[in-house]
């Protein structure tokens, strides 16, 4: 009778530390999951950078070229509000990326 009971020892330890490392591969799954989700947010918030780049040379040509101006500044109004909105976008990318190191 002692085999047996061995036995049922053995296999429900087994069992409960099988049961240990699936709950611990399940929270670091979700883990890795999250941080998925906020490396493919701080993509998009790139994007949306970079595309507020693309405008201010857009705007910067169409000034110095097209309109004839022959100096532009950071004040300038259609500038300075994408310059502002990078700003922005930097200061959400900061945050998501000190998500990611905690």
């Amino acid at each position: 009778m002692a085999f047996w009971d061995n036995m049922k020892k053995a296999v429900k330890e087994g069992l409960e530390s099988t049961k240990e490392v699936l709950e611990k591969a399940k929270d670091k799954t979700k883990e890795l999951g999250e941080k998925g989700v906020t490396k493919f947010e701080v993509m998009q918030l790139e994007k949306q950078a970079e595309k507020r780049f693309c405008r201010i040379g857009t705007h910067v040509y169409d000034i110095l070229v097209k309109k004839g101006q022959s100096t532009i500044s950071k004040g300038t109004p259609d500038i300075k509000k994408l310059i502002d909105e990078i700003k922005e976008i930097e200061k959400e990318i900061d945050k998501k990326e000190e998500e990611l190191t905690d």
